[in-house]
């Protein structure tokens, strides 16, 4: 049976604890290596940088009171050392967004508090056995002790104090936790060999105390992404319900007030005030229901549908001409699906009323868009002449019969060129 043994995590921790000028310039390596990879938004990117980065040495290093001092040193040089390479970095960098492997370090849950704790469990195990293997490698990916620094430094760089705070608070909770549930397996492991130890009942209040103060704030964003969950899931089933018959464009929420913005058959203010009533029934019933209608009448404008585009953030677009017209059908907006099967089925559609109605149909633009949920949707807008603006309904018929021919479920809508 493999043993664990306390001088064995003793030698492997003194091990890493050694200050040389090649540990800190392979600190600086890695978080260069790990600044480009936030950077550029690529993940892989990141983790080559954990995997290399000698950051878990001196936490892990402060299981021990004999070497508190040193490892506490070592990291704090390691911290600047990150935090000053950050910042040079995102300073002179040319890529100015934020990509979301940023934002994924602002936003600190007791989720993070939980793979700290257990992260540093296995550390210490690991560093207990002969040959500990690649558990400290893991540690380091799981725990991600080089992204929240590298945060630090784009926050520092930028003058945003929502990203430095943050990812401060992210560090912070990787730290302390670690440290924390190395020093509990260390003493665990002492104990198991023999030795007698009387931790203060001061030192040990002292040490819950500054646990809860540390988990408290990751304990509300965690309740508040909980809450946020419950309620898309909620309104997700409300729309489902009882809007099944319109597009959603954009939905989000504001404080107790929900905002769609919707494609479809233009609601009068009695179906949106029985909507509103019906939020309770999906536990909405504190919020407000606020609709953003595209559509005026019958018809969506070219005015309104640009808005709509502007709010899908979609650029490129294909578009049949069956006679020209003044609409910039490129700015149209809608997802390139020339290499789709559903594209295909939009086309025959598109060239089968082109075909049946020439006179009465200026021009048809389709393709797909996508909803602020990331859900794709096939789209057909149609523009009529002055000669078929009586002849909607017919050309509706149509264009539901062929949909069905091809089996899909586009949306639909009539374009008012005046």
């Amino acid at each position: 049976m493999e043993q664990l043994s306390t001088g064995i995590l003793g030698q492997n921790v003194r091990k890493g604890l050694n200050f040389t000028w090649s540990t800190q310039a392979i600190l600086f390596c890695a978080i260069i290596i790990a600044c480009v990879g936030l950077n550029v938004d690529s993940p892989p990117i990141v983790i080559g940088a954990m995997l290399i980065s000698p950051l878990m040495a001196p936490v892990v290093g402060n299981r021990d009171p004999k070497i508190l001092a040193r490892s506490t040193r070592l990291l704090l040089i390691q911290v600047t050392v990150a935090v000053v390479g950050a910042t040079i970095y995102f300073f002179i960098s040319p890529l100015n967004a934020t990509s979301a492997q940023l934002l994924a370090r602002t936003e600190p849950t007791l989720w993070d508090v939980l793979i700290a704790i257990v992260g540093g469990f296995a550390g210490v195990i690991s560093s207990a056995k002969k040959d500990g293997g690649n558990i400290v490698p893991g540690v380091a990916i799981a725990t991600a002790l080089m992204p929240p620094l590298c945060t630090v430094g784009y926050g520092i760089s930028h003058l945003n104090s929502t990203f430095i705070l943050g990812a401060g608070y992210l560090f912070l909770i990787n730290v302390f936790f670690i440290a924390l549930s190395t020093a509990i397996g260390t003493i665990f492991f002492r104990v198991r060999s023999g030795e007698k130890l009387n931790v203060p009942f001061k030192q040990r209040m002292l040490i819950l105390v500054i646990s809860i103060i540390i988990i408290i704030p990751s304990s509300i964003s965690a309740y508040s992404i909980v809450h946020k969950s419950y309620i898309d899931t909620e309104l997700s089933e409300f729309i489902d319900a009882k809007m099944g018959d319109q597009y959603i464009a954009k939905q989000s929420i504001s404080g107790k007030q929900i905002d769609l913005s919707v494609i479809g058959r233009r609601l009068n203010d009695q179906e949106i005030e029985n909507l509103n009533k019906s939020l309770k029934d999906y536990h909405l019933g504190d919020y407000q229901l606020n609709l953003k209608q595209l559509t005026k009448g019958n018809y969506i404008t070219p005015k309104e549908f640009q808005s709509y585009i502007k709010q899908t953030g979609e650029k490129d677009a294909i578009q049949g001409n069956t006679s020209s017209t003044d609409t910039d059908s490129s700015s149209a907006g809608l997802t390139n699906t020339s290499t789709d099967s559903q594209s295909k089925k939009l086309q025959v559609i598109q060239t089968g009323l082109s075909d049946k109605y020439a006179k009465l149909i200026a021009n048809i633009y389709i393709g797909k868009v996508k909803d602020q949920s990331n859900t794709s949707k096939e789209v057909m807008m149609i523009a009529l002449t002055k000669k078929g603006q009586n002849s909607r309904s017919k050309i509706e018929n149509s264009a539901a019969k062929l949909a069905k021919e091809q089996k899909i479920n586009p949306v639909v809508q009539f374009m008012n060129l005046n």
